[in-house]
């Protein structure tokens, strides 16, 4: 069975198909999709009952298609299936299209690559090699671009798994990053973030925003989203890397006095913390960096 945070990122894929074109682009540096992509039913069926079913089917009017696979580990079935899905729709539609496997893991993406590919002892070959989109590295900067924050969202499920300050940092930068999305978009993506995110991430993001008794799927995570977008998101964000700026204090062994901690706590000026955040690593001490506030 599917788990909600695979399943919350194929539903957001569903709904844009515009996604896929900007994050072939991100990772390859050129648009190489349909401009006009339409959903169609993920079920492919041949004549004699086989039935294949990727996570999403997309059909441009020229008889162009795209197969989205959202794909976190390893599947030794897609050895059978993807070559499958290919001829299906190659005599379906007349052409081949485009395989699209979006993931966030290395191993699975390099696996990817070579898990379709078959050769017969006499030296025939059948093969299905995707485009990979690996959710990792530089790329994740990329991804929270201030001029396409639906892409935030991406970054955010990329580190959902791993409890380091950067990744907490790219899940703030996610969230502020989604405040700048249209209005009508703006609760989805930010409900999106939450669900995609591990219990220890939420749990993280529960201790440092507000108090709250329970943060799964249903009334209290439509609560907590309205109110990250009304009014706590600008308090909490503040929180979270003015915390950050004292664990990286902590780590490098320089202590703050009460009235340090104090100011870097009740600072909230976004620009301030943002400064303070890049020098923190390196400044000689705290004295230093707060002195180095713009």
């Amino acid at each position: 069975m599917a788990s909600v945070e695979h399943e919350t990122v194929v539903a957001m894929l569903r709904a844009h198909p515009e996604h896929l074109a900007a994050l072939v682009a991100l990772q390859s540096g050129q648009v190489a999709l349909p401009a006009t992509l339409a959903l169609d039913d993920s079920v492919l069926r041949g004549a004699e009952a086989a039935e294949v079913r990727p996570d999403a089917v997309y059909l441009a009017p020229d008889g162009a298609w795209v197969v989205l696979e959202v794909q976190r580990a390893q599947d030794p079935a897609k050895a059978r299936r993807w070559p499958l899905m290919a001829a299906l729709l190659l005599d379906r539609r007349g052409v081949l299209g485009e395989l699209l496997v979006l993931t966030t893991q290395p191993h699975v993406a390099a696996w990817a690559q070579e898990v379709a590919v078959h050769r017969s002892p006499a030296g025939c070959m059948l093969a299905m090699v995707p485009v990979v989109v690996l959710l990792a590295g530089e790329l994740l900067g990329r991804l929270l671009d201030p001029r396409a924050p639906a892409l935030a969202f991406y970054a955010a499920w990329a580190v959902k798994d791993k409890d380091t300050l950067d990744a907490r940092l790219t899940v703030w930068n996610a969230l502020e990053l989604t405040r700048e999305l249209p209005a009508e978009l703006r609760a989805a993506q930010a409900r999106a973030i939450l669900r995609v995110l591990s219990d220890a991430t939420l749990a993280w993001l529960k201790d440092t925003l507000m108090t709250l008794d329970d943060i799964p799927d249903g009334p209290a995570l439509r609560a907590w989203t309205l109110e990250l977008e009304t009014k706590g998101i600008e308090k909490g964000l503040a929180r979270g890397k003015a915390e950050a700026v004292l664990a990286v204090l902590s780590a490098r062994g320089l202590a703050a006095t009460e009235p340090q901690v104090a100011a870097v706590l009740g600072c909230r000026d976004a620009a301030v913390l943002d400064a303070w955040l890049r020098a923190v690593a390196s400044v000689p001490s705290v004295d230093a960096l707060l002195a180095s506030a713009p």
